[in-house]
């Protein structure tokens, strides 16, 4: 019998171009969950994860999203040197922090595991792995494929009926229909890159004015049912834990729900499985913590403020406690002054002072859009006009009562401007290599009603009398501010 190796050869070609090409729909097709369209970032956070150096990661924190925005590794190794990666991710549930942890044994030796304990109880009936199937393919679709994720996957479906194994494998059968929503950072892996934060999330708002902490009754009796699935995996968490000689400790964080039912249940099995369980709900606790509200906010979703003081608060008990020494390494002090970039973003949305926040805005990451709407000089101070100049701006708006007038700085392009007395003023244009387009308009009293900055086609400006100011991120992709400032009126900033 005569073998035609030529087609034996065209057919391993022709197999190997049709892997290639799945595997490119699969990842084109996966949503990407970046900072540019998200609050949790799960797709950078795990990205960035694989790009750690082995063995460089002391501490790994697990659980949902409370945790990504509780606890910031730049925050702790900072001020204490110790290296930590959030892997937390939306709603995730134990079952799903048992795998995640699996995978990060692959590549890091931690000597410490913090895991939030909120999806230990049942909150998603309707669901066996206790969360929902969209928020478990944004978890888990982002890991590598390994025995890990094949583990992960079989349990999975073995669990949840509803699911199937090869839409995990191939995702271009569960995301088929989103051929028509595609967005750049789709198409360009190397987008999902711009998140700097070791898996940290930020948010900018500030919370509520008052938390009542938990306080027992003294009833140490009673005790809260956990969800029998996510219990089998805490187990597996403790034994995966034993088994690598790594300090497991849980932790309740202040807004998660707390009683004595639920603290007696924690602390029970923190007992009998000689592991440490510190409830952050607790009166005692919480106070430690030292934060203020509402601009510190440790409640819920916590913002940067409440997640520096929570994370110097477990910085010191992980070197003070538990013995984890301090160390010089690049990979965080590189990321430095992206943090440092992240905490300004956030600080920039409460600034109220039009001097103060044009100061603010002269950087590099940024490109403002400015635009008057009706009227916006008959208050407009010398300091203001003095921090427009210092923008680089070259049109005086003193004494044009009514006038229309528009400008765009951009670190790539320079300034762009256009004042018009009895017309719109108008712009356009593009930033980020012609990646994002923009149109500006501007109409003054004595023009029009409606003034607009629209971005990619979504329109940002506030529409509000007086100086409207929208502020682009370039790095992050994104609008980090909207604000005006009734430069008409009483110079109060409106967001």
């Amino acid at each position: 019998m005569r073998i035609h190796f030529g087609g034996i050869v065209k057919s391993i070609a022709f197999l190997l171009i049709l892997s290639n090409v799945l595997l490119a729909t699969n990842r084109v097709l996966m949503p990407k969950s970046i900072i540019a369209n998200n609050r949790w970032p799960t797709t950078s956070t795990y990205h960035q994860f694989y790009n750690m150096k082995h063995d460089s990661v002391d501490v790994l924190f697990l659980g949902s999203s409370v945790t990504v925005n509780a606890f910031s590794p730049q925050e702790i190794y900072n001020h204490f040197g110790i290296r930590s990666y959030n892997l937390g991710s939306e709603q995730q549930s134990i079952f799903l922090s048992y795998f995640w942890l699996k995978e990060a044994l692959r590549f890091q030796t931690p000597q410490v595991v913090i895991l939030d304990t909120k999806f230990l109880f049942e909150l998603h009936k309707e669901n066996p792995i206790n969360t929902t199937e969209g928020l478990i393919r944004k978890c888990l679709d982002p890991m590598r494929w390994s025995c890990v994720k094949q583990e992960a996957v079989k349990e999975l479906c073995a669990i949840d009926k509803d699911q199937t194994e090869l839409s995990y494998y191939f995702t271009n059968i569960r995301y088929h229909s989103r051929w028509s929503d595609l967005k750049e950072y789709d198409m360009v892996s190397s987008e999902t890159k711009n998140s700097e934060l070791k898996g940290y999330a930020a948010i900018e708002t500030y919370g509520s004015e008052t938390y009542a902490a938990f306080i027992s009754s003294g009833d140490t009796e009673i005790k809260a049912e956990t969800h029998k699935i996510m219990q089998i995996y805490l187990d597996k968490i403790v034994e995966l834990c034993q088994n690598n000689d790594i300090t497991l400790i849980l932790v309740s964080l202040p807004g998660n729900s707390m009683s004595d039912a639920i603290n007696n249940t924690l602390t029970s099995y923190a007992q009998i499985n000689d592991i440490d369980y510190y409830n952050m709900c607790e009166v005692e606790l919480y106070n430690s913590v030292g934060a203020v509200l509402p601009k510190e906010n440790t409640i819920g979703h916590e913002n940067i403020w409440g997640a520096m003081k929570m994370s110097q608060f477990f910085g010191k008990m992980l070197r003070d406690n538990y013995g984890l020494p301090s160390t010089v390494d690049m990979q965080y002090e590189e990321t430095k002054e992206f943090y440092d970039h992240i905490i300004k973003n956030c600080e920039l949305n409460h600034i109220t002072n039009i001097c103060e926040y044009l100061k603010a805005i002269n950087d590099k990451h940024y490109t403002t859009f400015i635009v008057i709407r009706d009227e916006a000089t008959a208050h407009l101070t010398d300091d203001a006009v003095a921090g427009l100049k210092e923008l680089g701006l070259q049109s005086d708006l003193t004494g044009k009562y009514g006038w229309s007038y528009c400008a765009v700085i951009s670190p790539e392009n320079g300034i762009s401007e256009v004042l018009s007395q009895n017309a719109p003023a108008e712009l356009a244009g593009s930033i980020r290599n012609k990646k994002t387009f923009y149109t500006v308009s501007s109409c003054g009293f004595l023009s029009g009603i409606t003034s607009t900055i629209t971005i990619d086609g979504k329109e940002y400006c506030p529409n509000v009398r007086g100086l409207n100011f929208v502020i682009y991120d370039n790095d992050l992709m994104k609008v980090i501010d909207q604000v005006t400032f009734d430069t008409c009126g009483n110079n109060i900033a409106i967001r």
